[in-house]
């Protein structure tokens, strides 16, 4: 079980499943704030399975040369990021939502490739083309004309803004899973980041009360799409690296369309689309294949010249 969960494989499943949870963001989002402040969204969406990770806070995990990056990870990952998507998507039209999310995949593959040197196998890259190439059919059906209308233009921003954050965090989360375990990571964001919003929504007046009914629906989505989803995508990025993680995830974009029309069938599907997600899906396949022949074995110590943070560690990925 030790030796699968360190595995390749293990972690293009891993994100796999997550961009299934993250293709649904858009849609979920913008049903939070037609009943929820977006600080508040923020907040219960993050506090709530904070609560699932509070056995593995352990500050004692880090070093005293990390306080500088703890402080950047949670500003980026917990109020940062989350206040600006919930705000931004409050502001703009799922559809745009649906599209700008998926910048975050190419922040975090240009932030891997330029600040961590990663890198790929030649045949990867032309994967991750293919793969980029179907997330933006499949996003736009090839149709981005109102992404820059005026009022949609501040929301579209502050999505783009959300998504430069996560993908700065990513990358560090990337750097520092090597040492501390994923789930304290998660634990450190959640629980120490996410209670700073408390005073910043008492000072702006947002209310914290949640419609009864509704109640359900948040801690669903909480834990599912946040606890859930960060397991998952945190893994991977521990397993095969941010740069592999941040391609695959610009699938949400098939999985948030197939999940739109499973709720929404009446709105349908175009042949642009269509032929985008077939494009997607071998190429997925494809960028595992190239990476798997040309990457050594978990029990080699070989690594490759100018791969500094190598997909697989030799530990495994630090989950407990």
């Amino acid at each position: 079980m030790t030796a699968f969960l360190g595995s390749r494989l293990s972690g293009y499943l891993a994100i796999v499943a997550a961009s299934v949870l993250f293709g649904a963001w858009a849609t979920v989002g913008t049903v939070l704030t037609t009943f929820l402040d977006p600080l508040a969204a923020s907040f219960y969406t993050q506090i709530i399975p904070g609560f699932l990770f509070l056995p593995f806070l352990r500050p004692s995990r880090f070093e005293r040369r990390d306080l500088r990056t703890v402080v950047f990870l949670i500003l980026t990952g917990s109020v940062l990021g989350p206040v600006l998507y919930f705000t931004g998507i409050a502001a703009t039209t799922p559809t745009n939502g649906a599209l700008l999310q998926n910048t975050e995949s190419l922040f975090t593959i240009l932030i891997a490739f330029l600040f961590l040197r990663e890198r790929l196998a030649r045949g990867g890259y032309v994967a991750l083309a293919a793969i980029a190439v179907g997330a933006f059919v499949v996003t736009t059906d090839l149709n981005v004309a109102g992404i820059g209308r005026s009022d949609f233009l501040l929301g579209n921003l502050l999505l783009i803004g959300s998504a430069a954050c996560w993908a700065s965090n990513n990358n560090i989360v990337t750097a520092l899973s090597k040492r501390v375990p994923i789930r304290t990571l998660i634990a450190v964001q959640l629980l120490l980041g996410t209670p700073l919003l408390a005073p910043i929504m008492l000072a702006r007046g947002v209310s914290f009360a949640i419609p009864a009914d509704r109640i359900p629906i948040v801690i669903v989505i909480a834990f599912g799409m946040i606890g859930v989803f960060s397991l998952l995508f945190y893994h991977a990025f521990r397993t095969i690296g941010a740069m592999r993680t941040g391609a695959v995830l610009s699938m949400s974009s098939v999985w948030g369309l197939l999940i739109a029309l499973a709720v929404f069938p009446q709105y349908g599907i175009t042949a642009a689309q269509a032929i985008g997600a077939v494009i997607m899906v071998p190429a997925l396949l494809a960028l595992y294949l190239f990476e798997s022949r040309s990457q050594p074995s978990p029990a080699s110590s070989h690594v490759r010249a100018g791969e500094t943070l190598k997909p697989v560690a030799p530990d495994g990925p630090k989950l407990l």
